[in-house]
């Protein structure tokens, strides 16, 4: 581990600075896959797709299948032995994936095009949830920091992937844009020497395993055997099938909380609008007549405003609670929508995309941070040890991160078609639709409920080794 700055506190022998650097190195390489993918997928995809209604079909996979492999991600790290090592392994998908795509633009492949997308779906969320495996590298109260250093990697990976993304389009003259899949194989390359680097990176138990905390419920096993330590083996057997049963436990007390329920809704709304005005502007700018340079410029201002201001969005949410910052968040998608309706030069887009960036992130930070108040919450009072109320809450987290990108990725798929058949102007509609949605969500929230402000007690008390979840 890094030495401790000289006015570090007595816990600064528990951080792994070089992990955590470097796990925000991999997140700026993992986004920037994505990036790219945004910028160049479906432009890709308009020259051999069956028609122009699908030309969105190949990136809604990688969003669809995001969805589906965050749901599997614990299960993984559970039969792979461990995150590292599943990062690894994703590391390689990712690796392959990118040569199916370059292939695919060289035959003009659509259907190949469509799989590696949906290949591409299981690194991303992989990447994803290296937000969640930076807290169990420090104490408590360098967690959102660390959160801010993962967030700094997905600023850089948010701007070298269109970047890349428009520097490698024409290396082959026969297979457009096969050049910018080859660079995000060098980018899931590095990502593996990351990973793999000797003692890099190695995260701490998550909890043990179910047998260990079920052997180490004290209260449990001194009823069962009368204080003389032997237990029986049926009693094991109970304890551990109560142990199994506990993240369904969660899950049913997290979707009784107005709360929670309402932050899922913001957050799978926001990506649902973001992604339905987003994947299809690279297509709308071509109609217009702009160069693919001045598109990855606009893509770049989009993903800057979605991460960019994660640092302050996190300390307001803090500060007035997470309701008032996801209304803020809902009336700039009002904003953005204004600003991209009527634009016809590279101002209103950059502007509009930059603006809907910046909507995305106060709605998804914000109720990113109530729906990991109520997992953690759900996770205690479902019981259970170490293992067990972590796999809790990772269920409850996953279950809200399945139901957002299955919107985003419905979402995506659809705006294609909207393209083709209403236009860009008449799709706004649907942004400020969404607004008007998250808005009610968030009244009903305030209705239901006092304003629940993301706590640190668990946290700072030795709760959930997930740690807090605002990023």
């Amino acid at each position: 581990m890094a030495s401790s700055p000289p006015d570090a506190a007595d816990d600064a022998h528990l951080h792994d600075w070089p992990a955590v650097y470097a796990l925000s190195a991999g997140w700026a390489l993992s986004f920037s896959v994505v990036t790219a993918s945004i910028t160049a997928t479906n432009l890709a995809s308009s020259a051999f797709s069956p028609s122009a209604s699908w030309n969105t079909v190949p990136l809604a996979f990688l969003i669809v299948s995001l969805s589906a492999w965050s749901l599997a991600l614990p299960s993984l790290f559970a039969r792979l032995g461990g995150r590292l090592n599943t990062y690894r392994v994703t590391s390689v998908v990712g690796v392959a994936a990118s040569a199916i795509a370059a292939v695919a633009c060289a035959t003009e492949s659509f259907g190949a095009l469509c799989v590696s997308s949906a290949l591409f779906g299981l690194p991303a969320a992989a990447g994803q949830s290296f937000r969640f495996a930076v807290l169990t590298l420090v104490p408590p109260r360098s967690r959102p920091k660390c959160i801010g250093l993962v967030l700094t990697g997905g600023i850089v990976g948010a701007v070298i992937g269109p970047s890349y993304a428009a520097a490698s389009k024409n290396v082959f003259r026969g297979a457009p844009f096969a050049g910018v899949y080859l660079c995000t194989g060098v980018a899931f390359a590095l990502l593996l020497g990351i990973v793999c680097a000797p003692g890099l990176v190695t995260f701490p138990s998550e909890g043990g395993d179910v047998a260990g905390d079920v052997t180490g419920d004290e209260g449990d096993i001194e009823g069962a055997s009368g204080g003389s330590g032997d237990v029986p083996n049926g009693v094991v057997t109970a304890l551990v099938e109560k142990e199994k049963k506990e993240p369904t436990s969660a899950v049913v007390f997290a979707a009784r909380d107005v709360g929670y329920v309402c932050a899922v809704v913001i957050a799978a709304l926001s990506y649902g609008a973001m992604s339905f005005l987003m994947s299809p502007t690279p297509l709308a700018m071509r109609q217009r007549g702009f160069c693919f340079d001045t598109v990855s410029y606009v893509i770049t201002s989009h993903m800057l405003g979605m991460y960019a201001p994660s640092f302050v969005t996190g300390k307001a949410v803090g500060v007035f609670g997470w309701r008032p910052v996801a209304a803020a968040g809902a009336a700039l998608f009002v904003v953005a929508g204004v600003a991209m309706r009527d634009g016809q030069s590279v101002a209103h887009y950059a502007g509009g995309q930059l603006t809907l960036g910046v909507a995305w992130n106060l709605c998804f930070v914000a109720a990113t941070a109530e729906v990991a108040r109520v997992s953690l919450i759900a996770a205690e009072k479902a019981g259970g040890g170490g293992a067990s109320r972590a796999k809790s809450a990772q269920k409850t987290q996953a279950l809200a991160d399945v139901a957002t990108f299955a919107v985003a990725g419905a979402a995506s798929v659809g705006s294609g078609a909207a393209l083709a058949a209403v236009g860009w102007n008449r799709m706004q509609i649907v942004g400020w639709a969404c607004a008007g949605l998250m808005l009610v969500a968030v009244g009903v929230a305030a209705v239901g409920r006092g304003d629940a402000k993301t706590p640190a007690s668990s946290e700072e008390e030795g709760g959930s080794p997930l740690g807090d979840n605002k990023a």
